[in-house]
């Protein structure tokens, strides 16, 4: 065994006992209701986002632009919000990434959410674990060498000249519906193991609420009259 290898085996070991150590003491937990409900009226791409955190599938892997969208949730909040980049130990030192160390200096860079509350109390929120952390148990666990930081402001600045808070026009956004929630349900088999779900009732909750808030049913016979109709135009 080499050193990289020991180096790598000795992180598994000490995330797994800290990891439990932070469930069983209340340090590591899921997504809050109050967060989930909060993302329901957040929008990407037409879905909102208590689907897509809560799909490891479409989350884990993806942390730059997922850390942001669930950042949006605390902006109207009273406390604070940041995004952290920072090179973390889970990559660092990971042998699937580590052959990146010299031809790419970001090869380790992550991103995720601070969220300090109004009582002054700080939370790591990791949107590709899918679970909030005690703040000091996080950098225990992963060893942060921070690159930058984007500040509430900062967060603020760019939502408002990128993103639209909320979805407004079903007609722009059926097709999409109708292509991702299927390739999100077909996922409901895979393992969620280090998730911010209950095995996966809470992701197949939101989809169920979102299919009712939107018709969902009639979204998809709609369609399908589009497509025949634009069969029959082509014939």
């Amino acid at each position: 065994m080499d050193l990289k290898e020991a180096r790598w085996k000795l992180y598994i070991a000490k995330r797994r006992i800290i990891f439990s150590w932070g469930v069983l003491n209340h340090k590591i937990g899921p997504y809050s209701d109050y967060l989930i409900k909060k993302l329901r009226n957040i929008y990407y791409g037409g879905i909102p986002a208590s689907i897509i955190l809560l799909s490891r599938e479409i989350s884990d892997g993806y942390c730059y632009n997922r850390a942001l969208l669930l950042s949006r949730a605390f902006l109207e909040d009273d406390g604070d919000v940041s995004l952290i980049y920072a090179n973390i130990d889970g990559i660092r030192l990971n042998p699937k990434y580590i052959k990146y160390e010299n031809s790419d200096p970001f090869y380790a860079e992550h991103c995720f959410v601070e969220r300090t509350t109004k009582d002054n109390k700080h939370y790591i929120i990791d949107t590709s674990t899918g679970f909030v952390y005690d703040k000091k148990l996080y950098w225990a666990i992963e060893k942060p060498k921070i690159q930058k930081i984007n500040k509430k402001s900062d967060i603020i600045e760019f939502v408002n000249k990128n993103y639209n808070h909320t979805t407004t026009d079903l007609e722009d956004t059926k097709y999409t519906s109708s292509l991702i929630i299927p390739m999100i349900e077909s996922t409901y088999d895979k393992s969620n193991e280090l998730y911010s779900t209950e095995g996966i009732e809470l992701l197949q909750r939101e989809i169920e609420i979102y299919k009712k808030s939107i018709r969902y049913d009639e979204i998809v016979e709609d369609i399908q009259r589009d497509l025949q109709r634009l069969n029959k135009k082509k014939q």
